[in-house]
């Protein structure tokens, strides 16, 4: 019995090794990939990308000075209040759609950058009507090209999030934007962009816990059961794929986020509750 476990854990850590083997040189190609597009995308070179811009620039400072909330997935937002934001900016993203029937409001804006949720939940996306959907160009294949969809030049591969560099953050969300551990890093610099002030953050709880029943490749998840780790069971529930969820690379992220915002003078606060997030202030919102 032993023995077999022993070969069990050996062959995991194997096909862990393709898998490590097989990102690098993709995360290479990709890099490749998005630096020739900011190249083109700056430069006003392809129809398409002039397209989206030109739609995106009428976004710019849309909001000046409105506070935004930007809403996580973390549990706690079953313990909250939502409909109270109601005549907020709001912003949600990968599978906020699941918190649609008990909300008075529909989100202003709805993001999603990472493929697997992207992918996962593609037939839910893609019906999403009377919002405006911020989506990365490298995705349009997955989330279709709507009248209420912008396609942005997000640069998920432009430096490795083990580099003492980690992450970039834009303050031109025009031209380009930065991957930071987590969905709410990007959507923190469109909320700069669309000229909010002050930006909340409510439901990054922070807090993970990976069931034994997962199945991890690499830094791949698929879960097999409910998902305990957000407000709806099905968030990433069985079936569902999600990235390995290392909290202290989100709070870096984080961190540079607050630093960056507050060059600019624009505030950052955690309106949520049961929440591990680290230095942000935090705020409640009667």
């Amino acid at each position: 019995m032993a023995n077999f476990f022993i070969k069990g854990v050996k062959l995991m850590k194997f096909f862990d090794l393709i898998t490590y083997l097989y990102r690098i040189p993709t995360y290479f190609l990709r890099k490749i990939r998005e630096n020739i597009r900011t190249f083109l995308w700056k430069r006003n070179l392809v129809p398409n990308f002039i397209k989206n811009k030109e739609a995106l620039l009428k976004l710019k400072d849309k909001h000046k000075g409105e506070p935004c909330i930007l809403f996580g997935g973390g549990p706690s937002l079953n313990k909250m209040d939502l409909n109270k934001f109601s005549n907020y900016v709001t912003i949600g993203c990968n599978g906020f759609f699941y918190k649609f029937d008990d909300l008075s409001f529909v989100p202003t804006y709805y993001t999603v950058e990472d493929p697997r949720p992207a992918e996962d939940n593609k037939n839910q996306i893609n019906s999403i009507e009377n919002i405006t959907r911020i989506i990365p160009y490298d995705l349009r294949k997955v989330i279709n090209n709507k009248e209420n969809t912008i396609y942005v030049n997000f640069r998920r591969s432009a430096v490795n999030y083990k580099s003492p560099n980690f992450p970039y953050y834009s303050h031109d969300f025009l031209n380009e934007s930065f991957w930071g551990g987590t969905v709410m890093y990007f959507n923190i610099q469109l909320a700069e962009f669309l000229g909010c002030n002050p930006i909340y953050l409510v439901g990054v709880d922070l807090s993970y816990t990976i069931p034994e029943s997962a199945k991890k490749i690499g830094a791949t998840i698929t879960s097999t059961e409910d998902d305990v780790n957000h407000f709806d069971p099905r968030y990433f529930g069985a079936g569902k794929r999600w990235g390995d969820p290392e909290t202290s690379r989100m709070q870096k992220g984080f961190d540079a986020a607050m630093r960056q915002l507050n060059s600019v003078n624009v505030d950052l606060y955690n309106a949520g509750v049961d929440s591990k997030l680290e230095n942000i202030p935090k705020v409640t919102i009667k």
